[in-house]
């Protein structure tokens, strides 16, 4: 049966009538018409930025620094709070070092001691040999103020012999110069005489060995001595604990004058002023996009990004290896920030702290709306790719 009505009655039909003398539905028809013409040219010439997005902090650009205490020993005064800033080599702890000072005290003693016997040799050493001593000569060390004594007295017992021998000598050689005295008196005088001079040489030349023997192990002493004071002071420095680095002092321990500290212990952390820089951790799937100097801006959460914009920035260095946080595997991508400040209109700046949380949007590339509608339609149309779902569960 054909309900299809001849044209003679379309022509009288209210609706026939009703499109002619009514056209503003035809201009509404081309309207969307041309509407939907000008959205479909223009998939194929508006072209938008695609990114990857992904969750991130601000942190130093150096890890943080772990403080521990070299040594063991009990706390003798603390300088630091948390959070507070401190300067390198700025002194944060120190330990009772009671035992190392009583140490130092000593070896100091020794050694002091052993440069003045050394000193004292040196200068005995060269009377000796000039043959030009001293009956009191500037001495330091009360052991060789004693030997001197002593060697002085021998001396002057000798000379005064000397003196003595040596005047009987030179009367019996003029007596046998003139044939007065057998050669035998003359000779033993001569032998008594000459007996008392080697003995006083012989004196000198003990003295002088002895001295100079005991000057060269007072030097190799002093040398031994003054290798362990030195070591004993590093060491002694082990119980002042010194700021590495200039920063800011986080997770201090609870510790206070007479708290007991072992070696090895951890005391605090030192957050580095080495600069920020935006760590970020971007998924498997998308880190393929990601290259050294990949353009990215950062929306800092702590900031209105519609009133303080975002932070620019580029890739400066991508983890080697995979990381997992509770099941979900991450890349680690460091990012340099061009700026460390936010700006409102009017002027007013906000400082980009440590600490903070932001999102990264990695820029990949530039796509027309076309490109982006096929790669959505392929994603859901092709029988090859599958899900993410689909893969974890195969």
């Amino acid at each position: 049966m054909n309900r299809i009505f001849p044209v003679e009655i379309m022509a009288n039909t209210k609706e026939y009538h009703f499109n002619k003398n009514n056209p503003r539905g035809l201009v509404i028809y081309q309207a969307i018409l041309i509407l939907v013409l000008l959205a479909i040219i223009a998939m194929f010439l508006v072209k938008v930025d695609v990114s990857v997005t992904s969750s991130g902090i601000l942190r130093a650009i150096q890890d943080n620094n772990i403080i521990k205490a070299i040594v063991s020993g009990n706390v003798e005064e603390v300088f630091i709070k948390e959070n507070e800033q401190v300067e390198r080599g700025d002194v944060l702890l120190k330990i009772r070092a009671d035992i190392v000072d009583q140490q130092n005290l000593l070896l100091g003693n020794q050694e002091e001691e052993l440069r003045n016997q050394a000193a004292d040799l040196e200068l005995l050493i060269p009377l000796l040999r000039r043959d030009n001593l001293k009956a009191n000569p500037e001495l330091h060390s009360s052991l060789y103020q004693q030997q001197y004594v002593l060697f002085w007295q021998r001396v002057r017992s000798l000379q005064n012999r000397l003196a003595v021998v040596q005047k009987n000598y030179e009367r019996h050689a003029e007596l046998f110069d003139k044939k007065m005295i057998s050669v035998a008196e003359y000779e033993e005088v001569s032998f008594n005489y000459h007996h008392v001079k080697n003995e006083l040489q012989l004196i000198y030349d003990e003295q002088g060995a002895q001295w100079q023997s005991e000057l060269n192990k007072l030097k190799m002493q002093t040398r031994e001595l003054s290798t362990k004071l030195q070591q004993s002071v590093r060491e002694r420095e082990y119980y002042t604990i010194k700021a590495p680095l200039s920063g800011t002092v986080q997770q201090l321990k609870g510790l206070q004058a007479g708290s007991s500290i072992a070696a090895n212990e951890v005391i605090a952390e030192i957050s580095p002023d080495s600069g920020l820089i935006a760590e970020t951790y971007v998924l498997p799937k998308d880190i393929g996009f990601l290259s050294i100097g990949t353009p990215v801006k950062f929306q800092v959460e702590a900031f209105d990004y519609n009133q303080w914009g975002l932070v620019d920035g580029e890739v400066v260095s991508i983890s080697g290896d995979i990381y997992t946080d509770r099941g979900q595997p991450y890349f680690k991508v460091r990012c340099l920030l061009h700026d460390y400040k936010l700006h409102l209109k009017n002027g007013y700046e906000g400082n980009l702290r440590k600490g903070m949380t932001l999102q990264a949007r990695f820029f990949v590339t530039r796509r027309t709306l076309f490109q982006l509608l096929y790669d959505k339609a392929d994603d859901w149309l092709n029988p090859h790719v599958m899900n993410a779902d689909q893969t974890a569960f195969l």
